[in-house]
């Protein structure tokens, strides 16, 4: 199976730990790099294709994969340009196989890969979100779900008012088909919450949640990056 790192992100709010000479990415758990810890995961979880999407300090993580060997096929782009979570992906469709999951490089998880693929493939989706009740849904994004587990909104970081919504939110891993390129717009700053999934919805494509109470945290704030290296520590 086939697994996209969407890299991108800054870290703004991790300079504490980065001091700015780092990409998230590359941010230290313990004696690994996060990343490190991603593509381990992908891999005991049967992807043997990654594809890395760079953007800020790209270089750098071009870098630390070329100096480490993870016993996978490893390709890397990098994004001229600020393209969102989703546009980046037009710059590598030459290599996406017809179906894979996509994972954002600020994530920590446990989740089983193959008991979700089991899932999208049973119910036949277009997109297949891992879903899970989150600490923090003032500042995610909180979805709704029918009896079938089929997505019908989303709330995007709904503040003070989430409790209106519930707790329920996306993590950032899907699994993702490859005609999703048909609702990316070319060369345009994009993201698969905000903009993607929604338009999906308008056109009455099939998106379903995997709902899992497995571990998976980012690492966008001081206190949820303290909170997975506390869940690493032994």
């Amino acid at each position: 199976m086939q697994a996209i790192i969407i890299a991108g992100g800054k870290g703004t709010r991790l300079k504490s730990f980065t001091k700015g000479k780092l990409p998230k990415v590359l941010v230290p758990l313990l004696h690994q790099t996060l990343l490190d810890y991603i593509i381990k995961y992908l891999k005991k979880n049967g992807c043997d294709d990654i594809i890395i999407c760079a953007g800020y300090l790209g270089n750098k993580i071009k870098k630390h994969i070329e100096q480490n060997d993870f016993g996978v096929p490893i390709k890397f782009s990098k994004e001229k340009k600020e393209l969102g979570t989703a546009g980046g992906l037009h710059l590598i469709k030459n290599f996406l196989k017809e179906e894979f999951f996509i994972l954002f490089g600020d994530i920590y998880t446990e989740i089983n890969l193959k008991k979700m693929l089991a899932f999208h493939k049973l119910k036949k989706a277009d997109i297949t979100l891992a879903l899970h009740r989150s600490d923090h849904p003032q500042d995610s994004t909180i979805v709704r779900i029918n009896k079938n587990k089929k997505l019908t909104k989303f709330i995007e970081k709904p503040g003070d008012n989430w409790k209106k919504h519930g707790n329920l939110t996306k993590t950032s891993l899907y699994i993702v088909k490859k005609d999703v390129l048909k609702f990316i717009p070319r060369d345009a700053k994009i993201d698969f919450a905000k903009d993607v999934f929604s338009e999906m919805l308008k056109e009455r494509k099939k998106l379903f949640g995997y709902v899992t109470k497995e571990f998976a945290k980012d690492i966008g704030t001081p206190e949820r990056y303290k909170k997975v290296l506390n869940k690493l520590r032994p």
